[in-house]
């Protein structure tokens, strides 16, 4: 005999949609205050600090933004749901805000960058952690348009890498293995996650079901494996043993170029 009582927790928002105070990551990982270089800081996303203000800017081109992405971003209420529903209900997710240092705060946006205060430039996390096995992958990496091209995406990524690889006694959780997946469409993501040390494992097929409307592997109603088309990942690694025989000092080299 055998029961299983799992029931999915409850949508834990106040009236106005933002997050109840104080904000419960519900994380089994670690997670740090801060992170910070000198010109961008990843601080631990809290909905009621930082959903409307990523959502403001996610508001200027958010088809480009979630072109490649496994789900559809354009409102307050989807980044919410995102929030709450993929991270914060699994113990094993992790989201950070990016802020860039360099820029001034937005209007109304002091409580959203700790000093030194910055602007809001994209998110950045973990998924799939592991304590016991020592791994995690990165994801997602969503830096706004107008932060693209700049040092905000070698510095964010940079900041999570070394959290995550560096050893305990260097401030680190001495992981073994980062992950990267990518929409095979996305050759920027790839060649971002190449560009930083990550080395390319192969194609994980059919790895997400995909928004209805979303462009993917077609899945016919008749074979009844539930609406929205499927997508592939090119999956990538960065590993402890890369990272300390001079991946390491790539990645440092790059989040220090200008």
């Amino acid at each position: 005999m055998f029961i299983n009582s799992y029931k999915p927790p409850a949508l834990d928002t106040t009236a106005d949609g933002s997050f109840a105070e104080p904000y419960d990551l519900n994380s089994s990982i670690p997670v740090p205050a801060l992170l910070e270089t000198t010109r961008v800081q990843l601080v631990p996303f809290t909905p009621a600090l930082h959903a409307q203000l990523f959502a403001d800017e996610l508001a200027k081109d958010a088809a480009a933004v979630s072109r490649y992405l496994p789900m559809s971003w354009s409102s307050l209420a989807d980044v919410l749901h995102f929030a709450e529903t993929v991270i914060r209900r699994d113990p094993t997710a992790t989201l950070f805000a990016i802020i860039d240092k360099t820029r001034p705060p937005a209007e109304g946006d002091g409580a959203a960058a700790p000093v030194p205060a910055g602007r809001i430039a994209g998110v950045i996390g973990w998924v799939h952690g592991s304590v016991q096995n020592r791994a995690l992958e990165l994801a997602p990496v969503v830096v706004l348009p107008a932060f693209q091209r700049t040092f905000v995406s070698a510095n964010a990524i940079g900041l999570l890498l070394k959290y995550a690889l560096d050893a305990p006694a260097a401030g680190g959780l001495g992981f073994r293995r980062v992950a990267w997946s990518a929409n095979p469409l996305n050759v920027a993501s790839i060649g971002a996650a190449e560009k930083m040390g990550f080395v390319r494992e192969g194609v994980m097929r059919w790895s997400w079901v995909l928004p209805p409307g979303k462009e993917g592997n077609v899945v016919h109603e008749d074979e009844e494996r539930g609406s929205g088309n499927g997508r592939d990942s090119v999956v990538l690694s960065l590993c402890w043993d890369r990272w300390i025989s001079g991946a390491r000092d790539v990645v440092v080299a790059r989040m220090e170029r200008v």
